[in-house]
């Protein structure tokens, strides 16, 4: 390969790194695992088994000046509770839930950088039809709650990938002040999560 042509290559590249950094705008994916730091009823009496295996979502942000960023995800979370389990039949409910948070977030400018971020959310949980609504207390299918994370980017060229920790503190009026909290939808939420983007 010629010089002319190993040059024209890395400015090429060069280039698309620097677009990528001067954009004002970022899109990916995030996606990871969901825990909860706050057990239900269910767990401290030794019944009921919750899975929520997954959480998962396009993400997209604005930049501003001096490395800070506002940054917004739309994360889908399925949630399934076996209720009780009676000569090897389970019964049990599922359901999913969107969750929407708003992030201000500051990243430092270094090609591996710590990322720290605070902002609200927004959750609207469906598909809990199989609940008595006693069991529920009254609580709504939406709540707003404060959310918090720190993690790490490290930039390979255009791409940006995140891994981080999150944690939310859900307000009242949800699903997690229903009158047993069977549901696997406490105040106190924790995501170990990876973001992708360009």
């Amino acid at each position: 390969m010629s010089n002319s042509i190993r040059g024209l290559l890395c400015l090429l590249a060069c280039s698309v790194g620097a677009l990528a950094e001067d954009r004002p705008f970022t899109f990916g994916v995030r996606g990871g695992v969901p825990f909860t730091i706050q057990d239900t009823l269910l767990d401290r009496i030794g019944g009921g088994d919750r899975v929520s295996r997954f959480i998962i979502g396009p993400t997209a942000g604005v930049r501003l000046p001096l490395g800070f960023s506002v940054e917004g995800d739309a994360l889908y979370t399925r949630n399934n509770v076996r209720l009780i389990e009676v000569a090897g039949l389970r019964a049990g409910v599922g359901g999913g839930s969107w969750q929407f948070p708003i992030m201000a977030k500051y990243t430092a400018p270094w090609k591996v950088s710590p990322v720290v971020g605070a902002g609200v959310s927004v959750r609207h949980s469906s598909q809990f039809s199989e609940i008595p609504s006693f069991l529920l207390g009254g609580g709504g299918a939406t709540s707003v709650g404060f959310v918090t994370g720190l993690g790490l980017r490290i930039k390979a060229g255009p791409v940006s990938i995140t891994p981080e920790l999150r944690y939310t503190y859900w307000g009242g009026g949800s699903l997690s002040q229903s009158l047993l909290n069977l549901i696997p939808f406490t105040q106190h939420e924790g995501a170990a999560l990876v973001a992708i983007t360009f």
